[in-house]
């Protein structure tokens, strides 16, 4: 009898950013009602188990990714997928870069760099 592999363990992704004062009602209302092209575009290339939580103005966003390609390239796909460009600009409206780690100032990432990610420090299963 043929073992099946073991499944692949998931990456975790942890990220974070502001939400512009007094917009957080707005953007989860948006989410409330997220459109189905931009679910089915991050499943497709491999992101499940997707969370934001906030936190006053602060925005965590918790995923696992379980694709197959490196991340960096489901990434890029999934940016090149219909309504996705869309979506993100409308997001936008509601973010505000935060400084990088480093000290670096916000505006200094690259046009495409909101969400900044986390360094994980512990995990329990």
């Amino acid at each position: 009898m043929a073992s099946t592999p073991a499944p692949k363990k998931p990456m975790r992704v942890a990220m974070t950013l502001n939400i512009k004062p007094g917009m957080l009602a707005e953007y989860k209302a948006h989410h409330d009602n997220s459109w189905p092209e931009i679910e089915s575009a991050l499943r497709s290339v491999g992101m499940r188990n997707l969370s934001l939580w906030a936190y006053g103005e602060r925005m965590f966003y918790y995923a696992e990714y379980v694709g197959e390609a490196p991340f960096d390239e489901a990434m890029a796909t999934y940016a090149a997928m219909p309504r996705v460009a869309e979506w993100e600009a409308l997001m936008h409206k509601y973010q505000q870069r935060i400084p990088a780690a480093d000290g670096a100032a916000a505006d200094t990432a690259a046009d495409d760099v909101w969400w900044r990610t986390c360094q994980q420090v512990y995990h329990m299963d």
